[in-house]
């Protein structure tokens, strides 16, 4: 498996991907520099991204391919998100979740309330509107 940034002819799978596990996309194609591809033998079995404001990131869009779960795919995208944002001056990532608040939290992240978290990501379109305000917030200091 093999981690690479997304390019504009990814972003028919991209979001095929992303309908099938249930996550927004209509705005992936418009914000595919923030996007990577997981990829297996040349076809894409998992995406990822990362908005960067300044010294925090909104992690967006993790999901993989139903037949790849379960096997450090999700883990391989979140490392390779996470140097490309600190290469960026990233210090903490954020994200919000509805459904997978466990695994994340295996993974580091940390519940924080919506009122505390900084206004560069509240003012994201997945905070404002694309996710329901029902999701957890997270966050990790990388």
């Amino acid at each position: 498996m093999k981690c690479r940034n997304a390019t504009k002819s990814d972003v028919e799978s991209i979001s095929q991907i992303l309908n099938d596990n249930g996550l927004p996309s209509n705005d992936c194609g418009q914000h595919i520099e923030n996007f990577v591809v997981l990829e297996k033998n040349g076809e894409i079995i998992g995406v990822g991204g990362a908005e960067v404001y300044g010294v925090v990131g909104l992690i967006r869009s993790l999901a993989i391919v139903s037949g790849y779960r379960g096997k450090r795919a999700g883990k391989i995208i979140l490392k390779y998100i996470e140097d490309k944002a600190r290469s960026l001056g990233v210090r903490t990532l954020y994200l919000l979740t509805e459904s997978a608040t466990a695994y994340f939290q295996r993974l580091g992240f940390q519940t924080q309330k919506r009122s505390e978290v900084p206004l560069p990501i509240r003012e994201t379109m997945q905070f404002r509107g694309l996710c329901p305000a029902s999701a957890v917030v997270m966050f990790r200091e990388i």
